[in-house]
């Protein structure tokens, strides 16, 4: 048996699925380059018609009364005539045979030359799925004769269905009877799938673009009527219109539910009747004639009854159909005005108005298949069917859901937006009436804040300076010029208990009036009759003094100071009235404004402030003083003791130390006079042995040999007495650190001055260096015949340490003196006076310190090498202690000499003299 039938069919069969994949790859690709549900549809018929060799492919939609429309259409080299954009009537395809369409999706294949049909559904509701096989049947005559008619010999029909819904049919025409493959059935399915698919995405986006562009118009509309200016509700009524693809339209405003007045300005294309009602109109209106009842349709009953039920809006398509409008039909009969659209415009449950959109009539035209045509294949068609063309005038093109839904969305808003906007003119109202009555509580009010800002100003500058004499200068040259008088003048009573004196301490006045300074009130009692009153703190105000009854005295006075009107302040200093604030206009009399004797009450209110302030300032100044002095005093004292305990430490470390120097030392210096006397027995014996055996023991003259018996005996007598001059000096060491210390003298006795000196010296031995140093400082000691001076030792000896160690000091820092020496010289002044001059050849102390030198913590030793407390206590010990004379002037020669003069017998009372 040969293969090759069977490889012919093999390769048939492959090359017939590589068609079908070709023709769905590029029906996808068609479908998904193009949103546009027309391209594609005729796309689709187009590469089917192609693949299938088909006389004629058309899609097949079906309308919303059940007639259905050609919408895409393939014709092979012109074998049948065009169908696209005909309409077939309902009953061409009976409800049952929709019914198998959507319930089981049924396939149909005519063949008109066998008088079969066949039908099968899918077996699998899914893309895709195979069909079950044809069941095959007798056709019916009808559809024999439909399609013979239309020249269709053979046919195949498949549902399109969207969402479970039958949208339409795919249909396959020949002109010449024809097997139809199983093949071919499968690939028409699969494009039938795809369309289906493509046709409910293009639904999809047909909806969301309506819906955007909806909003879209919403929101322009939208912002015309909540503009922050204004209100274009004229605007706003044109573009709803538009939107609505209307011809006209209106917008009605109730007068009840906005309260508006005769004066509101309207829009130009409003009509607004006697009593008020607005009206926004645009496009074709109807037209009330003259003597109707109701000048505007609003006002007639059929808009009140229809909405008593809460409706939310009113599609009419027809108004020559509605019953509730009989009785307005005659203002619509001379326009083509044949569909309204009516919203009522609510707002919080309150009836705002109407927003209407009007259609005009439009001619409908439609060619049903079956119309007579030059070609003349079509002659059959007439001779099976009632052709014609429908035409029909009147027609109103219905409101779509979509339409109803937006007018609803814009009634909403152009209600919320006529509140806003006619409250907000009521608030223009208002202000406007607010505005004038401002204007003239500024006109009252803009005296009084110049007057404040004048009393702010009086206040800082008063704030400025606390001194009481430039707070009555500035108060009385401020008020006078904020008042415009002639005179200003502070008043002060003599005593806070008598108001029968006083005098005028400070003012301020014209030059063409008397000055009131310095002149005192004492012949009239004004002041002490109307302490009373001003203590209540009330002022005092006289227009007029000629015709006020005043104290004949007072008058007199006022005369003279040619005072015409008065005002007159309490000034208060705590509980009491200290004075008076008195404002005089001079020139002629004059009216007080409750605005000025407001300003003066605030301004003698803050004087009277000031004045409290000023006597806080003197007391506070004067207890600083008082704190300051204080304060040095105790840093002085608190220096002083700090001082003093030191020297009293000191004293007692020294005497300490002499303590326990001293007892062994007593021991050595004791004991050696009796060393000596031992050595000098022994060494007396060993020459007497000497001499009795002049020749030793070999041992014995080997001992003397290695002790160098002869140098010891020379040596030995020397030792001991350099020992004793040892011992001695350091007896005289401890005998002058007891000196110094003088810890058993707390109070005052007679004392060796010198003494002193030397123990004071002795202590600074380490820093005078020995005679080998090449920056020793000499010291030369020039005392004359002193008596014992009564004093205090201890706190002597401490000024000598200061004064000795600044020269020391001084010294050290001079690197140019040659031969650096200390003189200390003392002698006798008088009968009751001594002298102790130290002085240096340092470098001198320049003269513009020299004030400051005895200043506490005044030094000029750089930081950490002095405290600047030792000359300003060793001050207070000579001056003030013992009522000496402490003073420092330059030496001859260079240097510095400090000059202590101290009485013989102290005196209790201060110092008595002291020079820097």
């Amino acid at each position: 048996m040969s293969l090759k039938p069977l490889e012919d069919s093999v390769l048939n069969l492959n090359a017939v699925h590589l068609n079908q994949e070709s023709l769905l790859r590029r029906i996808t690709d068609r479908i998904r380059r193009s949103l546009e549900l027309a391209d594609i549809l005729q796309a689709t018929a187009t590469e089917v018609g192609e693949f299938l060799s088909s006389d004629r492919v058309k899609i097949y939609q079906f309308l919303p009364d059940g007639s259905g429309q050609v919408v895409a259409e393939y014709i092979r080299e012109n074998r049948l005539p065009s169908l696209l954009g005909l309409t077939f009537p309902a009953d061409d395809i009976p409800p049952y045979a929709r019914a198998l369409f959507i319930k089981g999706r049924v396939r149909s294949i005519v063949n008109v030359d066998t008088q079969q049909i066949g039908q099968s559904p899918l077996e699998v509701q899914e893309i895709g799925a195979a069909f079950a096989e044809l069941e095959y049947r007798e056709v019916d005559p009808c559809h024999v004769e439909y399609l013979t008619a239309m020249g269709v010999q053979s046919s195949i029909v498949m549902p399109l269905l969207v969402q479970d819904e039958l949208w339409g049919l795919f249909v396959s025409h020949q002109a010449k009877p024809r097997a139809v493959p199983d093949d071919e059935i499968r690939a028409m399915q699969l494009v039938v799938d795809q369309l289906s698919v493509a046709i409910a995405q293009s639904i999809l986006t047909t909806k969301a673009r309506a819906k955007a562009d909806q909003e879209s118009a919403i929101n322009r509309i939208t912002s015309l009527l909540h503009s922050l200016t204004t209100i274009e509700l004229q605007a706003a009524l044109d573009e709803t219109i538009a939107v609505l693809r209307g011809s006209g339209g209106r917008l009605w405003i109730r007068p009840e539910a906005l309260n508006l007045v005769e004066d509101i300005e309207h829009h130009p294309n409003s009509t607004v009747p006697s009593c008020s009602i607005r009206l926004y109109t645009s496009g074709a209106q109807p037209h009330i004639p003259q003597g109707a009842r109701y000048p505007l349709i609003e006002q007639y009953s059929a808009w009140q009854e229809f909405f008593k039920s809460g409706q939310p809006s009113w599609a009419i398509q027809n108004l020559y159909k509605e019953p509730g409008l009989r009785n307005l039909q005659f203002a619509f009969r001379s326009t083509q005005i044949r569909g309204i659209l009516i919203v009522p415009l609510w707002f919080r449950h309150q009836l705002m108005g109407y927003l209407s959109v009007f259609r005009d009539e439009i001619e409908t035209e439609i060619l049903w298949a079956g119309q007579v045509d030059a070609d003349r294949r079509q002659r059959s068609t007439q001779l099976s069917f009632d052709v014609w063309k429908d035409s029909q005038k009147g027609q109103s093109q219905p409101w779509t859901i979509a339409e109803i839904e937006t007018i609803q969305i814009l009634g909403k808003q152009f209600a919320t937006a006529i509140q806003q906007y006619e409250m907000h003119q009521h608030l223009q109202t208002l202000n406007a009436r607010l505005e004038k009555q401002v204007e003239e509580r500024t006109t009252q009010l803009k005296q009084a804040t110049e007057q404040q800002q004048i009393l702010f100003e009086v206040v800082t500058k008063m704030r400025q300076s606390l001194d009481i004499d430039t707070i009555f200068s500035i108060l009385t040259q401020e008020v006078r010029r904020s008042l415009k008088v002639d005179r200003v003048s502070v008043y002060r009573f003599a005593s806070p208990l008598d108001f029968s004196d006083g005098e005028f301490i400070a003012e301020d006045v014209s030059p063409a009036f008397p000055p009131a300074l310095s002149t005192k009130i004492q012949a009239q009692r004004g002041g002490e009759c109307c302490a009373p009153f001003y203590r209540d703190g009330q002022v005092q105000t006289i227009q007029n003094i000629q015709t006020a009854e005043l104290p004949g005295s007072f008058v007199t006075f006022l005369d003279r100071l040619q005072v015409k009107a008065l005002l007159t302040a309490p000034l208060s200093k705590g509980n009491e009235l200290w004075g008076l604030l008195c404002i005089h206009q001079c020139d002629q009399p004059r009216q007080w404004h409750s605005t000025e004797i407001q300003f003066a009450t605030q301004v003698a209110a803050q004087l009277g402030v000031a004045l409290e302030q000023s006597d806080l300032l003197s007391q506070t100044q004067q207890q600083a003083a008082q704190l300051t002095q204080t304060l040095h005093d105790l840093r002085k004292m608190q220096n002083q003791l700090v001082q003093t305990e030191k020297m009293s430490s000191l004293g007692q470390l020294v005497a300490g130390v002499a303590h326990e120097i001293n007892n062994p030392v007593n021991f050595i210096y004791g004991n050696l006079n009796h060393i000596n006397s031992y050595a000098h027995d022994l060494l007396s014996l060993i020459r007497t042995y000497q001499t009795h055996y002049p020749k030793p023991d070999v041992e014995v003259f080997e001992r003397m040999e290695a002790i160098d018996l002869d140098f010891l005996a020379e040596d030995l007598p020397k030792t001991l007495s350099s020992m004793k001059v040892g011992a001695e000096r350091i007896r005289q060491i401890v005998l002058s650190l007891r000196n110094f210390s003088r810890l058993d003298q707390s109070e005052t006795k007679p004392v060796n001055i010198h003494e002193g000196i030397d123990s004071t010296l002795l202590i600074l031995q380490h820093r005078l260096r020995s005679k080998d140093d090449p920056s020793h400082i000499r010291l030369v000691r020039e005392y004359g015949d002193l008596p014992e001076v009564d004093c205090y030792a201890g706190q002597l000896n401490q000024v000598f340490m200061n004064v000795l160690s600044n020269a020391i000091d001084a010294l050290e820092a001079s690197e140019k003196t040659a031969s650096p020496t200390i003189w200390v010289r003392t002698e006798k002044l008088g009968h009751d006076r001594v002298l102790i001059c130290i002085s240096d050849n340092g470098h001198g102390i320049p003269d513009v310190l020299k004030p400051k030198i005895f200043d506490v913590f005044f030094t000029t030793k750089p930081i950490g090498k002095g405290t600047g407390m030792g000359l300003s206590i060793s001050y207070q010990i000579v001056v003030d202690k013992h009522g000496g004379v402490f003073k420092c002037h330059p030496r001859s020669g260079g240097g510095t000499e400090f000059w202590i003069e101290i009485p013989v017998r102290r005196q209790e009372a201060g110092g008595m003299n002291s020079e820097g």
